[in-house]
């Protein structure tokens, strides 16, 4: 397909930071003691582990396909809209998981929506998943209080209102595309640009915001109790502390990952969970037992493969399997008259 080999460079580039990234972490912490915490590690919590991953997974695919019904994608059987789901893991390598777009070239592949009609859903993704992160994140303010850290996290509420806000102005964006079409070049594409309107005012409303932001807290909760479940396996005794160190640790992570636009997240996640488990993992911040250099390390290994790359292989998988259901035809390629006519907005007729 056109647009994952456009981005090939890119994912094989990221491999290739990975394991700069991991290799650096090997020299950093005791390769020893790093051995010696995996063979101590209760291998039998792994299927769990992998499963709480999969349960993100599965909530993640209901707000995608709830998505799609909002937005007026009424015909994608739910396999098909699974498949493409999947695929676009395959895509997370690319910075800031732009290659996601795939998704919206798929999904007008199998039913012939435009793609201005579907992608706006990528990116009410992205920042529902970044509010529901921010929100779990925020159990670290039980036992980590930073001015620092607030200012991040408020900057990213800042930054969501504020996107929320402008979409649901519909007197300045019919303003702004107003003034578009008076431009040549875009008054051709208007229509798509109308499409994206469209749906994105929809997808911010309140209703289907609050609906997003619950399902993303529900769902990435999974993988924060993962890592906690992964520090249980090396050692350390269950606490509800341990969960929220767990919940700031995943939840910080990920959105400095993102706001940094490294591919996979890759680099800053992995120091970010490391070091906020070292500097929190201990007295008197955890009740019992400690956090160790070699403990923070596995559990970051640990909880990348079960997460970042378990996602990713699992792309690559469905992504073979969507070329092959889906036909050899190329969903990147430009079609004529893609988007025929905006979306009606509320108070249009049908």
């Amino acid at each position: 397909m056109e647009l994952f080999q456009k981005h090939r460079r890119k994912i094989f580039g990221s491999v290739l930071l990975a394991i700069v990234v991991y290799a650096v972490l090997l020299l950093v912490a005791d390769a020893s003691s790093l051995a010696a915490e995996l063979r101590s590690f209760e291998w039998e919590l792994l299927p769990i582990i992998v499963a709480l991953t999969v349960f993100n997974y599965g909530l993640r695919f209901v707000k995608w396909h709830w998505y799609l019904g909002v937005v007026g994608v009424k015909d994608l059987h739910w396999f098909d809209s699974l498949l493409i789901f999947l695929a676009g893991f395959s895509m997370t390598l690319t910075p800031g998981k732009a290659g996601e777009f795939l998704k919206a070239f798929l999904v007008r592949q199998r039913v012939g929506t435009p793609v201005a009609t579907t992608s706006p859903i990528i990116l009410a993704e992205r920042m529902t998943d970044g509010l529901a992160l921010l929100i779990l994140a925020g159990a670290g303010f039980l036992i980590f209080d930073s001015v620092q850290v607030r200012i991040v996290m408020l900057g990213v509420v800042v930054a969501a209102a504020f996107v929320v806000l402008l979409v649901q102005r519909r007197e300045l964006a019919n303003r702004v595309m107003t003034w578009m079409e008076r431009a040549p070049m875009l008054a051709a594409r208007m229509n798509h640009v109308q499409s994206f309107y469209s749906s994105a005012y929809t997808l911010l409303k309140f209703k289907p915001l609050a609906i997003a932001i619950f399902l993303g807290v529900v769902s990435w909760a999974g993988e924060c109790f993962a890592l906690a479940l992964i520090l249980v396996g090396l050692g350390i005794p269950f606490s509800w502390t341990l969960v929220a160190l767990s919940c700031f640790a995943m939840g910080f992570a990920t959105l400095a990952g993102s706001l940094l636009l490294f591919p996979g997240g890759l680099g800053g996640a992995e120091a970010s969970i490391g070091g906020l488990l070292i500097a929190f993992g201990k007295a008197p911040w955890l009740p019992v037992g400690t956090i160790t250099p070699s403990i923070a390390a596995v559990a970051t290994l640990m909880i990348r493969f079960a997460t970042l790359w378990f996602g990713f292989f699992l792309g690559l998988v469905c992504l073979g399997i969507v070329q092959r259901r889906f036909g050899k035809g190329d969903p990147a390629a430009p079609q004529e008259a893609e988007a025929p006519a905006a979306a009606p907005v509320e108070g249009e007729t049908q």
